[in-house]
């Protein structure tokens, strides 16, 4: 039965996204043949609130990924700020902290990385703005992760000791990842109800003191639409309960061969399948692949647009992944463009979910004139 009904639902979803392809397109203001070399080369810099609507009753969570490997997201963020609800700088990790060899709570590492300058600055232009600073476990064994998810006052003192530190720096939630790091440390699928369980007193930790908690999930589906089991709906479900949104991430495609970053009827299918929601925000990619010799890189703007200067390289639009591909002599790079995004936002409006932007730093400063 249950695979009978997501055939099902993978038609309907299949239908909803490939039959009006063409409308889609052409309710676009960036349509894919607007997007060429020579364009993108001399506007890939301009700022414009050409979409964004401060008065709007729509109301479409918009977060920010800030790296410190990729530090032009931070002054990106200042200048883009009154277009952002979230903004998370990722900084922090949950350590384990063991007292004569036995797990007893979690150590916050990365304070170093706190800006509290940019905080304020943040702050002055979108008094709104939610600090989420992400914080991600790390470097837990399998056995320290087994301990910590199956001893609730083990676990119950990291995530006070957690929410206790945000509150302290003035923040006002947390991005954690935890979901799939312990499915990573244990190696088993079988932990996910207990890590869902976890998830819900971390969320009473942060609720005492008035913060937010955002939480990461995979994507849900292989690369042709079958689920991986690595969520299914019925605990997404259980996880919405536990947060106030959850990012799945619907970036990272992994195929057969080169289809894209996020190709659309993947991206649309992973929203559908969880069922999407309030609570939902969908992972926007700002950074590309480029495909050569059977190896894959990530690439952010600085490649891109060395490349993109090459009188040997061809910009065409993928009308199967719908994005935007730059073919070389030796490779091909799938790279964002403003054609691929505002089809995602766009996309994302309908189903009413909001959008989580990895991260902000890797991409063309034009992709945030998409943001409402």
């Amino acid at each position: 039965m249950l695979k009978i009904t997501f055939i099902i639902s993978t038609w309907i979803c299949a239908t909803l996204s490939l039959a009006p392809r063409e409308d889609l397109i052409k309710t676009l203001k960036f349509k894919p043949d607007r997007m060429t070399k020579t364009s993108i080369l001399r506007e890939h810099d301009n700022l414009n609130d050409d979409f964004h609507q401060p008065n709007s009753q729509l109301e479409l969570t918009q977060l920010a990924y800030i790296t410190p490997w990729n530090r032009g997201g931070y002054d990106l963020a200042e200048k883009t700020a009154h277009k952002l609800t979230h903004v998370s700088p990722v900084w922090f990790q949950a350590r384990p902290s063991q007292i004569d060899g036995v797990l007893n709570t979690c150590k916050i590492e990365g304070m170093h990385e706190i800006k509290r300058d940019w905080l304020e600055s943040l702050r002055e232009k979108n008094e709104k703005i939610k600090i989420v600073p992400r914080i991600i476990f790390d470097e837990w064994s399998s056995e320290q992760m087994k301990a910590f998810l199956m001893d609730a006052q083990t676990a119950k003192r990291c995530f006070e000791d957690i929410a206790n530190f945000y509150s302290r720096n003035q923040l006002d939630g947390a991005v954690v990842e935890l979901y799939m790091q312990a499915l990573i440390s244990i190696q088993s699928l079988q932990i996910k109800s207990v890590i869902i369980e976890s998830l819900h007193d971390l969320k009473k930790s942060f609720r005492k003191l008035h913060m937010q908690v955002i939480y990461t999930v995979p994507a849900p589906l292989e690369w042709d639409n079958q689920p991986n089991n690595l969520i299914t709906p019925g605990e997404y479900r259980k996880l919405t309960d536990a947060a106030d949104f959850v990012q799945i991430m619907t970036y990272d495609y992994r195929g057969n061969k080169p289809a894209g970053v996020a190709p659309y009827d993947w991206f649309e299918s992973c929203i559908f399948y969880l069922g999407g929601g309030t609570k939902t925000l969908a992972g926007l990619n700002f950074y590309g692949y480029e495909f050569s010799k059977g190896k894959v890189d990530a690439i952010t703007f600085d490649r891109y647009l060395k490349v993109l200067k090459s009188d040997k390289t061809t910009l065409s639009f993928d009308e199967n992944s719908m994005e935007h591909k730059l073919k070389t002599p030796t490779s091909v790079i799938y790279y964002p463009s403003l054609t691929s995004l505002e089809l995602r936002i766009n996309m994302a409006h309908r189903y009413d979910v909001g959008i989580a932007i990895w991260d902000y730093g890797q991409g063309l400063n034009h992709f945030t004139n998409l943001l409402i």
